[in-house]
Order: C-alpha cells, then structure tokens, then sequence
C-alpha cells in the first residue's frame, strides 16, 4: 500500500515537472486583431511574440551600423535606370495591412519608395507616400514620430515647387523620425520597418538589373549588398520569435546563402537571387 502511494506520488510529480518544461519552451502567445468581416465579427489569430524591448540595444546597434536603404534609390537614379512605378508598392492597398507585424513592414516598404521617389524627383508620389506614413504612423500609435513628421508639413508645403528645398526636408524629416525610434519605446517597428525598406530595395534594385541592357554596373553593386542582407537576416532572426516573421526569416535565409556561398557577382548570381528576393516580397505586399 505504502508503495502505490510512493508511486502514485513519483508519477505526480513527474506530471508536474513536465508540464511546467513544456511551459517554459513555448513562445508566448498573443491574440492578434484581423480585422472585422461583413457580419461586424472580429477575427483574431493566436500567435507567437517577441520581448522587442529587451532586444532594444540589439536592434539599434544593427541598424546604426548597417547600409541605409535611401542609398540603394539613389545608386539607380545615378545610374540612369528609369523611375518605374509599375515595381512600388501600390499606396491605395495601405488599409489592406491590419497586424502590427504587417503595418511595420509595410511602412518600411513605403519608406523606400518615398526614397526612391525622391532621389527621381517625383514629388507627388512624395506627398502621397508622406500620407502613407502618416496613416501607418497613427494605426501603430507613433505618437513622437508623428509629432517630428507634422512640425515639416509648413516647411514642405512652402517648399513644394522647390525640388531641391523639397528633397533636402524630406530627407532631414525622415532622419528625424529614425532617430525617434531608435530612441523610443517601438524597438519591434524599428526592426521591421528597416527589413521591410531592405525588402523592397532589394527588390527593385534586382528587377531593374534584370531589365537592364546594360546591368554590369547594377549586378556590381548588387553584389556589394552582403552587409545589407546580414543584417536583415540578423533582425529577422531575432524577431522571428514571432510566428508572423518566421516565414519572412525562413525565405531570407536562402538570400544569405547566395552572398555567404559566392564571393564575386555575376548576371547567374543575379539570376538566383531576383526570384528568391521577389518570393520574400510577395509574401508581404497586400
């Protein structure tokens, strides 16, 4: 009798025990909002979060010291490669982006093409992408940045036919808004918002390679985007925690590959990639 309960007490601590490890190795969960469907329901799906604030120093030392993505736009302008709309992201799908993960990514998305804009001179695809912040801004409650955004409205309205004055505020505009979330408290939309502007530079800037004539300069300074793409696949990987960029880390990792597995770039490099960074972007764009 004594041992059956001897055993009976070894098996419920056991039990125990292995509850409390299985605990430990699940990600944390969070009901994420989807959305409202046509009956007013609100649809939500459970998934995995990352602790952003606790990588805070992490994430702000990556982006400080990797490439900045406006450098990308301006190397194509250089160039002489044409502006084409036709590869941005369409501003009338911004409303399509519901999560936080989606919005962060998609305002780095936008970020760029308002670089790419600019560095063209297309300065009503400026104002319209300037809008498009604002909007991702307010959903994902940047109250700072958006303080720093509206103190250039009188700036950029005075200066609107004015190119040059037009090109130099918003770019000082954006820089402030960096520097506000590199010191705030958004360290998760920090990190997005670089991979998503890394994203879609990466992604123009092999479309317009392939298309090219001409592309030797362009598969040359492809070639040079290793660091761009480390610290992508580094921010990725420590957000991936979540279960919404876990897919979006697993198609970076085979990007990394071709730059970690080739030391010189040619038109076959380019070949692999362009898909393969294409494939990474439609899996975001709405």
């Amino acid at each position: 009798m004594i041992m059956k309960k001897n055993l009976l007490k070894t098996s419920l601590l056991l039990f125990a025990i292995s509850l409390f490890f299985v605990s430990c190795n699940e990600q944390p969960k969070t009901a994420e909002n989807k959305g409202t469907n046509s009956m007013g329901q609100t649809a939500t799906v459970e998934v995995g979060v990352f602790d952003a604030v606790k990588l805070k120093d992490q994430i702000v030392g990556i982006i400080k010291t990797a490439p900045a993505p406006v450098e990308v736009a301006d190397f194509t302008n250089k160039v002489g490669v044409s502006y084409m709309s036709n590869l941005t992201v369409p501003t009338q799908n911004v409303e399509k982006y519901l999560t936080a993960v989606d919005q962060s990514l998609a305002m780095g998305m936008y970020k760029f093409d308002l670089f790419y804009a600019k560095a063209y001179n297309r300065k009503d695809v400026v104002q319209q992408l300037l809008a498009v912040q604002k909007n991702l801004g307010k959903k994902l409650g940047m109250e700072a940045e958006l303080a720093k955004m509206n103190k250039f409205d009188d700036r950029i309205k005075k200066n609107e036919n004015n190119t040059d004055s037009l090109n130099a505020i918003v770019m000082a505009m954006m820089n402030e808004v960096g520097a506000s979330l590199a010191a705030g408290d958004h360290p998760g939309i920090y990190a997005l918002s670089y991979v998503g502007a890394n994203i879609e530079a990466m992604y123009i800037l092999t479309q317009v390679a392939l298309m090219s004539k001409n592309n030797t300069p362009l598969v040359n300074f492809l070639g040079q985007q290793k660091e761009r793409t480390k610290a992508n696949y580094s921010l990725l990987e420590m957000t991936a925690a979540d279960a919404a960029v876990a897919p979006i880390f697993e198609k970076m990792k085979p990007i990394m590959d071709i730059f970690n597995n080739n030391q010189t770039f040619t038109s076959k490099q380019l070949a692999e990639m362009a898909p393969l960074v294409a494939s990474l972007r439609a899996g975001i764009v709405k």
